[in-house]
């Protein structure tokens, strides 16, 4: 809270975003076309990958790759807050766990056609994803998966997501 010339003023709400880690360049992905309509959600964000790719982050020691993924996480410009984090495969779990640590009201969702990877430390990424996931999202989202993203603070563009101001 602010004290202003007329007294006390609330801050306002910092947008809530869904926050998409994308494996790739979202050009060359083959789910561009569901990707974009996701993305045209005024709240929904894509984060291509950082010039270290997240492969090589997953060929680091475990503590080695937390710590990295956490100052990728830290040095991020978001236009507000996460509230969600969508992985789309292994290789974004380290980023989308060090998101959610610095916000802690966010949950990750995973793509449900994610595949654990050819290494051990992607299947282990896999199945901790699978395990953490408040949801497995399809693609394109369905009804319910829009409405869960309403419910987060995350306005999606559709007819009544707009949030009236406090």
């Amino acid at each position: 809270m602010r004290v202003g010339p007329l007294g006390p003023q609330r801050q306002p709400e910092p947008r809530a975003l869904l926050v998409l880690l994308l494996p790739g360049m979202l050009e060359a992905l083959p789910q561009r076309k569901h990707l974009e309509a996701l993305l045209r959600a005024p709240d929904a964000l894509a984060v291509e990958p950082a010039r270290v790719s997240y492969r090589a982050i997953a060929r680091l020691p475990e503590f080695t790759a937390h710590h990295v993924a956490r100052r990728q996480a830290k040095r991020m410009r978001l236009p507000g807050v996460p509230r969600v984090v969508a992985a789309l495969g292994p290789l974004q779990v380290p980023l989308a766990a060090a998101l959610m640590e610095r916000n802690p009201e966010a949950e990750l969702w995973y793509w449900e056609k994610a595949e654990p990877g050819p290494t051990a430390r992607e299947a282990e990424l896999h199945a901790v994803a699978r395990e953490r996931a408040a949801t497995r999202f399809a693609l394109p989202l369905s009804a319910p998966l829009w409405t869960r993203m309403e419910s987060r603070g995350i306005e999606s563009g559709r007819l009544g997501s707009e949030r009236l101001p406090s």
